[in-house]
This record gives structure tokens, C-alpha cells and sequence, in this order.
């Protein structure tokens, strides 16, 4: 698939005409009752995978209804990622001052926890025994910073203020460092001894909910009251007929959405008018490293540019008309 834009340089002056909107995705319904890794499976075999959506645009591409009552899409939350373990996975634990998952293997869960109950806990308290839960971010509780002394050792900080996870991972980046991080059962003892008798958070939090191609999409479109899993086991993700979505156990069998992930190659055509010699190869790299800067400010990302010139017959003819030297830049990109 084509698209072609035309820039025109003149002198330091830039001109774009832009293309339609391209949309990467094509959605395929497939009415074959499967479990949502069966059908991740079927869809990795004869598309790309399970379908992803990004925006209320994508959402747009699906058939206006749908004759099924649900259909699995690619949003799942599997708990091998994060149940009883800090995997390395988009939703698995990770702390506050890191942000990155699979950092420590330390933890200290209290028995049965994490849960996910609701599908709403995603954040991390440390209860009275020291033991760490998972709870609703938005309860407001007494919370734990940390420093660092010059030695490298932790030192804690009981906060007595009753805060939402969110507020307190703020307040300890203004005050101190950031909330409490916890590497062995030293740390772990000393951060119990700061709070006492009450449950307080911590750094440790997670992002629920992934896609099944690794997509970075932040985008959802919940049903009214979900995601629910008052079960703890409704990991996997369905499109309701009217496309809002809900969470489903992943064994039920379901028809579902595959994606095709199309490729986008863009020519650009760049009619260059300049009383520089555009003859001298060091001249032309500065055009091209100037461009480059230019199309990555704008978003493009795994892009070639290529300089061609003009067939000889056009380029006369243009020499005349406006007695500088007229060239054709090319440059291509994908979508992947």
C-alpha cells in the first residue's frame, strides 16, 4: 500500500502536504467457539494475533454489531505474571522508584495474595505482620518513604498522613526519594518496626492488563462496573455486541477477533530550489541529517532517506525556469 506526500524546501522554508490517515490494523471476526489461548493460537497462525485496539478510531473499524453475544480480544492478565511472584512481564510487580519490572526476586506475599480481587488491587500494602497485600489504590493510608545514606543503607519514614497510593508515591518524590522499596528481610523487618500496629503502603505496584502482541496500548473500553473478578479468575477479555468489554474466565469458548497488521511504505517527494551545490556530497548529507531531524520531530520513526536525482530532461527544463538545480528526494518508512 502507497501513500505520497510532496515537501517543498525553499531556501530554510518547509511545505507538507499530508496523506489520508492510515490505519495498521484489519480485524477479522472468526465465529469458532475457542478458549482465549486457543484462539490467540489460531489467530498467530493465520493473521498476526489477537486483536488490539489503540484508540476509539480502531474501535471504528469493527462491524457496527455483531451477531455474537462476546468475543475474545487480546487484552488478558495472565497470573503466571505476577501471582506469587515479581515476573518480568508489561503486568507484573514492579517498585515505585524504578518502574521497571523483574528488578528484585525478593517478596513477601501474606497467603493467597496477590489476588486481584475485582480486578481493582494493584497496589501494595505492608499489614501488620509484615506481610505484603494487595488493595485498591484508592484507599488512603499511612505510607513509608525511604532515603539513602551515604553508605547506601535504606532508612524508612513513616508518613502518619493518610494518603491514596498515588498521592503518597507523590509526596515521598517531593520529600524523600520515593515510597518504600524493599530488596531482602532486613528491609522488610525494618520497614514493619516504622509502622506499627496499622497497615501502611508501600512502593510495590503493578499494571494489570496487557496485550497479547506486547502492544504498549493504554487505551481500554470497559463495560459499565468492569473489569470484575470477584472469582479471581476472570483474566481474560471479551468484546461485548455494542464493543464495550468485560472480563471472562479465559477457558470459556468464545468466536473472537483476530488483527492483520498491515505495512505502510510512504514515498515523499522533495523539490529542492537552493543556491547551494547540491553536487558536493557533504552538501547533500547536511540536507539529509537536517530532513532526518525534521520527519523525527514529527513522529516518523524506521524511515530511509535516499537522495535521487531528477531524470537530466526535467532538471534542464526546471534550470531554466528558475535557474537553480532542481532534485527529487525519496524516503520510505513501514509500519510494523
Amino acid at each position: 500500500m502507497g501513500c505520497y506526500v510532496t515537501w517543498t524546501l525553499l531556501l530554510f522554508g518547509w511545505s507538507l502536504s499530508s496523506c489520508s490517515q492510515f490505519h495498521p490494523r484489519q480485524y477479522f471476526y472468526i465465529n469458532k467457539p475457542m478458549t482465549w489461548y486457543q484462539a490467540q493460537n489460531y489467530c498467530r497462525q493465520h493473521y498476526t494475533d489477537l486483536a488490539t485496539f489503540e484508540s476509539h478510531d480502531d474501535i471504528s473499524m469493527l462491524e457496527p454489531t455483531f451477531s455474537y453475544s462476546s468475543a475474545w480480544i487480546g487484552l488478558f492478565d495472565d497470573p503466571k505474571s505476577w501471582k506469587e511472584k515479581l515476573g518480568n512481564d508489561h503486568n507484573s510487580w514492579r517498585w515505585s522508584e524504578t518502574g521497571q519490572t523483574g528488578k528484585t526476586t525478593f517478596q513477601a506475599w501474606a497467603s493467597r495474595e496477590p489476588s486481584f480481587w475485582n480486578a481493582q488491587e494493584a497496589c501494595v500494602i505492608m499489614n501488620t505482620n509484615g506481610n505484603w497485600v494487595d488493595t485498591n489504590c484508592t484507599k488512603t493510608l499511612t505510607f513509608v518513604c525511604y532515603t539513602v545514606t551515604h553508605q547506601g543503607e535504606k532508612v524508612y519514614h513513616l508518613i502518619p498522613t493518610r494518603k491514596s497510593w498515588n498521592s503518597a508515591q507523590q509526596y515521598c518524590r517531593e520529600n524523600y526519594i520515593d515510597l518504600a522499596m524493599i530488596d531482602n528481610a532486613n528491609e522488610n523487618a525494618k520497614v514493619l518496626s516504622k509502622i506499627g500496629g496499622q497497615t501502611s503502603w508501600i512502593g510495590l505496584y503493578r499494571v494489570p492488563w496487557t496485550w497479547s502482541d506486547r502492544s504498549p496500548s493504554s487505551f481500554k473500553n470497559w463495560n459499565d462496573s468492569e473489569p470484575t473478578n470477584s472469582t479471581s479468575k476472570k483474566h481474560c477479555v471479551a468484546e461485548l455486541w455494542h464493543h464495550k468489554w468485560q472480563s471472562i474466565r479465559c477457558p470459556s469458548l468464545l468466536p473472537f477477533i483476530c488483527q492483520q497488521v498491515m505495512t505502510l511504505k510512504t514515498t515523499v517527494g522533495m523539490q529542492i530550489m537552493t543556491d547551494a551545490n547540491l553536487t558536493d556530497p557533504a552538501v547533500i548529507e547536511q540536507f539529509l541529517q537536517q530532513i532526518h531531524v525534521r520527519l523525527t520531530n514529527q513522529g516518523w520513526t524506521d524511515f530511509k532517506l535516499q537522495w535521487r536525482n531528477l531524470p537530466s530532461n526535467q532538471t534542464k527544463k526546471n534550470k531554466k525556469k528558475s535557474g537553480r538545480s532542481l532534485f527529487d528526494l525519496q524516503s520510505s518508512r513501514e509500519h510494523i
